[in-house]
Order: C-alpha cells, then sequence, then structure tokens
C-alpha cells in the first residue's frame, strides 16, 4: 500500500496503482505545472531534483562522469555530456526512482533512491506542489557513496555524492616553449603542438596520432620501475630532429589504502633519465606550494614538464612599402646567406621572415632575390648586419646559448633600414625593414 499526502500536508492512504497510471498522473502534474510557468511565483515549486555529484577517493578533487544514457524508471535521457556533477528530476508522483548510467565505454551503473512525497496546497493560481524528504540510498553498484542532504532541491545542489576507487595509470605531461624576451628576462609558456604520435615503447601502443596538444596524458607502465615513450613530432618542437625519447623511473607501491578497493598499485618518485631522454630539457612539475608532483594521481595531473629551448639567433625582416609602415608581400626566389649553402623561403609569397644569424661570427650577410605584383623583373636585396654576442646560461637545461644584441647595418643600401628594436628575442621580432617598390 503506498501513501499520499492530500492538501496540506494530510497522509491519505492509496491503493497500489500500475505503473501506467503513475505515468499518468505525473505528466498530467508536468502539464499543470508548465501552465503555471507565466506566473513567476508558480515557477518551479517542486524540490524534486536529486543533485549527484562525483569524486576519487582520496583525492579530494572532482571526478569527471562520460555519460552518454541516464535513465529514470524506465525514461531514458539521451545525455551525451561530460560533467561533475548531475541534476536529475524524481518522480515525485511515486516515492521511488532507478537511475541507471552509461558511460561513453559501455559500463553500466545503477542507484536507487526512495524519498517521501507530500502534496501541498499552493494557491488557486498555481495548484498544489510536491515537497520531497527523507531521500535514502536502497540499492547502488558505485563503489562508495554518501548522502550529503536528504532533502532534493528545486535545481543544483549535491543530495548524493559518489566516490569511486582511484585508478592509478595515467602521467600527465605539458609541452612548453622557454622563451627570451630580453637579454635578462626569461619565461615559458604551454606550447600547442602538432604530432605524429606518441608511441609507449613498453606495450608499442600508438597515442595523440595526428593530433594538436599542448598536455598530453599517456598510460603508465606498471609491470616495471620505468616508463619509455618516444615523440613523434610533425612540427618544429624537436628542432632539427623531430623525434624525441622520454624516460621515466618510479618506484610502484602494491597498497589497500581503501577497504572498499582492495590491493591497488600506486606509483610515486618519479625520476627524469636524464642519460636516456632527448628533449632539450625535462623536469618534474609543481604544484602551487612548489612541491614536486612526483606521485601519479588520480584524477591524472601534470607531472612532467617537456620544454623545448628557444632559438636565440633568429632575426625577423619585414617588407614594406616605400616610406610607410605598411607590410607588402613579394615572391620569394629565395634568400642565401654568407656562412651556409642553405636556400631559404624559396617560392613563398610572404611579408615577414624570421632568418637565423651566424652563430660563429659577428656579423651576416642575407641575398633576398624576389619579385613583385607589380615588376616581374627579379630584384636583389643585400641585408648585412653586424651584432654584440654574449654568452649566457638562460635556462639550465639548455646550457650556455649565444645572445644577439645591438644589431647594426653594415652596408650601404638605402632600402635597408634597421630598427630600434634591435635586439635579437624569442619569438622573433622585427629588427630590420626592407622596402619595396
Amino acid at each position: 500500500m503506498g501513501t499520499k499526502f492530500g492538501l496540506w500536508g494530510v497522509k491519505v492512504s492509496l491503493r497500489p496503482q500500475k505503473s501506467m497510471k503513475r505515468t499518468g498522473w505525473f505528466i498530467f502534474f508536468l502539464i499543470l505545472a508548465a501552465s503555471c510557468l507565466d506566473d513567476p511565483d508558480c515557477f518551479q515549486l517542486n524540490n524534486n531534483f536529486l543533485g549527484i555529484s562525483f569524486y576519487v577517493m582520496g583525492s579530494g578533487g572532482a571526478d569527471t562522469l562520460k555519460a552518454t544514457e541516464i535513465v529514470l524508471s524506465g525514461a531514458k535521457v539521451v545525455y551525451a555530456d561530460t560533467a561533475t556533477s548531475v541534476s536529475l528530476p524524481l518522480n515525485y508522483t511515486t516515492t521511488t526512482t532507478n537511475i541507471i548510467i552509461t558511460r561513453a565505454d559501455g559500463s553500466k551503473d545503477t542507484l536507487n533512491v526512495t524519498y517521501d512525497a507530500q502534496m501541498q496546497y499552493v494557491s488557486e493560481d498555481c495548484g498544489s506542489r510536491y515537497i520531497l524528504g527523507g531521500l535514502a540510498v536502497t540499492e547502488h553498484s558505485f563503489d562508495s557513496i554518501r548522502v550529503v542532504s536528504d532533502v532534493p532541491t528545486k535545481s543544483g545542489g549535491t543530495n548524493i555524492a559518489v566516490y569511486r576507487c582511484p585508478e592509478i595509470t595515467t602521467m600527465g605531461f605539458t609541452l612548453q616553449q622557454l622563451y627570451i624576451s630580453g637579454t635578462t628576462t626569461q619565461s615559458a609558456t604551454t606550447r600547442s603542438t602538432a604530432i605524429n604520435s606518441i608511441t609507449a615503447d613498453f606495450s608499442g601502443e600508438k597515442f595523440y596520432v595526428d593530433q594538436t596538444a599542448s598536455t598530453l596524458y599517456l598510460p603508465v607502465n606498471l609491470a616495471d620501475v620505468k616508463s619509455s615513450y618516444t615523440f613523434d613530432f610533425a612540427d618544429d618542437f624537436g628542432l632539427k630532429d623531430s623525434i624525441r625519447k622520454f624516460v621515466v623511473n618510479y618506484k610502484v607501491h602494491n597498497t589497500e589504502r581503501y577497504k572498499r578497493c582492495g590491493t591497488q598499485k600506486f606509483v610515486d618518485s618519479l625520476v627524469i633519465d636524464k642519460t636516456q631522454t632527448t628533449f632539450d630539457t625535462a623536469a618534474i612539475a609543481l604544484d602551487s606550494d612548489d612541491d614536486a608532483l612526483s606521485a601519479i594521481e588520480d584524477p591524472a595531473v601534470v607531472n612532467v614538464k617537456l620544454l623545448r629551448c628557444p632559438e636565440t639567433n633568429l632575426t625577423q625582416i619585414v617588407f614594406r612599402r616605400p616610406n610607410t609602415t605598411t607590410t607588402r608581400a613579394i615572391y620569394i626566389q629565395g634568400i642565401t646567406m654568407n656562412y651556409a649553402d642553405d636556400i631559404l623561403y624559396a617560392g613563398d609569397t610572404t611579408s615577414t621572415v624570421k632568418l637565423p644569424l651566424n652563430p660563429n661570427a659577428s656579423s651576416t650577410e642575407f641575398q633576398v632575390k624576389y619579385t613583385t605584383a607589380t615588376n616581374a623583373t627579379t630584384v636583389t636585396t643585400t641585408i648585412a648586419v653586424s651584432y654584440t654576442v654574449t654568452f649566457d646560461t638562460l635556462f639550465p637545461g639548455c646550457g650556455v646559448q649565444n645572445v644577439y644584441s645591438d644589431l647594426v647595418k653594415t652596408d650601404t643600401s638605402n632600402n635597408v633600414e634597421v630598427l630600434t628594436t634591435n635586439d635579437v628575442k624569442f619569438p622573433a621580432v622585427t629588427n630590420i625593414a626592407v622596402e619595396v617598390d
């Protein structure tokens, strides 16, 4: 025998009803509620929303639910979303709701809840509302749950906290570019990088195939005390060598931290093997208290920073219309240097180029052969500059690097000008302007 609450919260007995009849009542009250939407005082009278938040045991951080479908007492809800919490409507014409969550990986979890429901008269305009309380969990398939509040809400809030056992399987990486913004100012920032693939050497499995990313999450080898990875970059993150290796050593512990989870593997004491790691520089990341993030966590955190040293000898040249600062694109047949045989930018149409200064001298000469849209005749411009070279360890992992400053024009070209920004930085800034007809 079910229990229903009459006007003013007075309990009345109900005979057992078929589910179709209950569904009919639920739809009736939904229509009734919708009819009151024009009156703000009648909007969302029922506190029938169940808030569920997801966590990982021991982390203190929110977990992410990746669901494709949620079913409430047989009513299917398509839920293609990623969230750390959900708010689900309870059927206030009954005192139980069964919830089935289907995750993106195909696994399912169930949650059965019971609650009290009182119908209360509000007004002639609004009719009645349902007040829910006494929420309790009668059955579930999660690792662990806790009822935070037994009173559902009109929207938002947390009634049930769902906890899952930690899975220590993933190590986080960030790709960073080191910068020099002056002779004494250095910095680093994450760099979105084109990747052909990243191979976990211990399994042969490839990740991030033909993707662009700045933060990476890769599996760690729990059957060993080290993991090795091969990075194949599609852009210049690897400079001359696009293939880079990373090897890390660690300790693996078999521990029962949580009785519900049994004995699990945990990983800590991460140490980068710098004899086998071929990135410019690599370091264990620090948290906000400057403590090393040398333990694998769940949810995963960035444990490792993979950094690219700056190219300190790139000068930037802009092509302009005469007596203006307006840029002009030219068709470049080729740019050559007086210290190497390379031909740069051949076949490109551009208004800006970055050219490498001679790292073994205090001067460089470039020959630029080009045509313009209005002049099909090949023009050759000579750009000759001298500069001051100092040596500094800007970043410990990069060793001693050349720092270039005080560029000066050394030829008599009337159409070439060294600008006031005559120190070489990275990313490159415009040091030289060339006027083109």
